[in-house]
């Protein structure tokens, strides 16, 4: 029997399968519609996992939706009706979607499969965070608490849970609008950046700048009491701008050029005073934790957990605990949360468990060999000398592109389907990230590197080294490597480190290892502002796009055609 678990409406759609308690299936919505961030109904993920996986009514036991649809809606219209004169944009806008929201996914999914009412269900929004995250930890009955932070769920803004042999007690909430994420996506509008898609840049900022913003900020949100000073907010009137006048009054001019070097300056301070906000947050919040709970292990999710600067710099303060970050704390990864939700409704037992982050569909499965003879022709003739033949382009300065077992659940590319390089190569490092990836000056790229040679480069940071595995926690390169590896640090020294530990390419960093290539670089494998590939058709446009010739598939090298 099948449990499915859906998040979709708000952030990234997403959905998946599991099967007793193994994830059998993850897919995002945007993999297949090729819009980044799609976060409709996800009927094409559905319709993938029905039709590869003989779904229908006889054997789904549960399908479970990630919060509660109409909790979350009135939340919001409850609040903004208090004054609906201010909040009349804000407000036609909230009611014209309710037709296409989440009240109603009961119909959206009965469009596309019959499923006998009973056996869907709804879990609640920060819940689902929590048991999606707790499962990348085996023993979930002893010295487990988990904080969940971001932007805004059924009215919720936090939560702290604690796990309690097969229950799972929720012990404080922050209600809207209080939210700390919704502050630090407010400043990243300010700063000219996306909301809800480019935190990660204001996160990056900040190591270049100091926070002499930080007591201005504090007008705006109060970190003793986790409030935020409506004054400053506009989020809750406006569906263009989430700040007011107030906040300009107080920090200056938005939107401004961040190429010219006093803007820069400016800003990247504002976004070390809202990053030091956030972390000071954060780790009250894990004192607190810490106080009513007593427990060892403490979990981050939320959208808020994906800040792997903060969770770092808390870390520091907290040697006593081990924090845990999953790969993908966000929204998406919340599917996978409410599937085990059902579950959990079923046995009453919280025995689920996985450690890999690799639970996308099988490349195997999804490639059709009509396009890869089309598109590619095969480098080698033997599968034996795929390494060897991988390791002299990487030597001779090349990029590859990967396309490998399982696609990866979070937002980080973790080597299956991935761009990779030399990390030595400075010239190649120079342009795969200016060049290819066109990435902002202020965001250096990833090292990869496999467990048994992370102790020699980099410095451990033991109670949150876990989440290296997925880029969830940043660590600095040892002194003696400093200048060798400058360009791929960010100006603090800090990086983003993955341990390889999991997935196909590390049968390719063990070869490499013996040929004295220690550490490679990794970014995703998509053109700036694009889904990560998910079939041959977007490996090959993007391939032919950002004019990558090289092809790691199957154990087999290809050149595009």
């Amino acid at each position: 029997m099948y449990y499915i678990g859906i998040s979709a409406y708000y952030h990234e759609s997403s959905v998946a399968l599991i099967n007793k308690d193994k994830i059998i299936c993850f897919l995002k919505e945007e993999w297949l519609t090729r819009i980044k961030g799609d976060n409709n109904f996800p009927k094409h993920s559905l319709n993938y996992l029905i039709k590869n996986y003989k779904l229908d009514n006889t054997n789904i036991k549960k399908i479970c939706f990630y919060e509660k649809p109409f909790t979350s809606w009135w939340s919001i219209f409850s609040y903004s009706i208090k004054n609906p004169i201010l909040n009349r944009e804000f407000l036609i806008n909230h009611i014209k979607n309710f037709s296409n929201g989440s009240i109603f996914f009961k119909k959206h999914l009965k469009d596309i499969l019959k499923i006998d009412s009973n056996k869907i269900i709804f879990s609640s929004h920060h819940l689902s965070h929590a048991l999606y995250s707790a499962s990348f930890l085996k023993d979930k009955n002893e010295d487990l608490a988990v904080i969940s932070i971001d932007g805004v769920g059924e009215g919720i803004t936090s939560s702290i849970f604690e796990f309690d042999k097969n229950k799972i007690n929720s012990l404080e909430t922050t209600e809207y609008p209080n939210s700390l994420g919704l502050f630090y996506s407010m400043i990243t509008d300010f700063l000219g950046f996306n909301v809800n898609e480019d935190e990660y840049k204001v996160m990056s900022l900040s190591s270049y700048g100091k926070p002499t913003y930080y007591n201005k900020l504090l007008n705006v949100f109060n970190i003793k009491n986790f409030k935020l000073n409506e004054k400053y907010i506009n989020f809750h009137k406006s569906v263009n701008k989430s700040f007011s006048h107030h906040l300009e009054n107080l920090i200056g001019s938005p939107f401004l050029d961040i190429d010219d070097k006093k803007n820069f300056t400016k800003y990247s301070n504002i976004a070390a005073s809202a990053q030091k906000i956030l972390e000071v947050a954060i780790d009250l919040m894990l004192q607190k934790t810490k106080k009513i709970t007593n427990k060892k292990k403490i979990i981050i999710c939320g959208g808020v957990g994906l800040n792997c600067k903060a969770i770092t710099q808390v870390a520091r303060n907290h040697n006593d605990i081990n924090i845990f970050v999953p790969p993908s704390p966000g929204d998406s990864g919340s599917a996978i949360g409410a599937a085990f939700f059902g579950l959990y409704q079923h046995s009453k037992k919280l025995n689920f468990y996985h450690k890999s982050p690799f639970v996308g569909p099988n490349r195997e499965d999804i490639i059709n060999k009509n396009d890869l003879n089309n598109f590619f022709k095969i480098l080698n003739t033997s599968k034996k000398n795929t390494l060897n033949e991988i390791y002299k382009l990487i030597n001779s300065g090349e990029i590859i592109a990967t396309y490998l077992g399982k696609s990866e659940i979070g937002p980080r590319a973790l080597g299956n389907t991935s761009l990779i390089c030399n990390a030595l190569n400075k010239k190649t490092v120079y342009e795969l990230n200016n060049v290819i990836k066109k990435r902002d000056k202020f965001q250096p790229l990833a090292p990869m590197v496999l467990e048994k040679n992370f102790d020699k480069y980099f410095i451990k940071q033991k109670n949150i080294y876990k989440n290296q595995e997925w880029m969830g926690s940043l660590c600095k390169f040892k002194q003696i490597y400093h200048k060798t590896f400058k360009s791929i640090a960010h100006v603090d020294g800090t990086l983003r480190a993955q341990v390889v530990k999991h997935g196909d390419i590390k049968n390719l960093l063990n070869f490499l290892d013996k040929k004295k290539i220690k550490i490679l670089i990794n970014t995703s494998f998509n053109i700036s502002k694009d889904p990560i590939v998910f079939d041959l058709v977007d490996v090959y446009v993007n391939m032919k796009r950002m004019n990558i010739k090289y092809l790691y598939c199957i154990d087999k090298i290809y050149i595009i055609k």
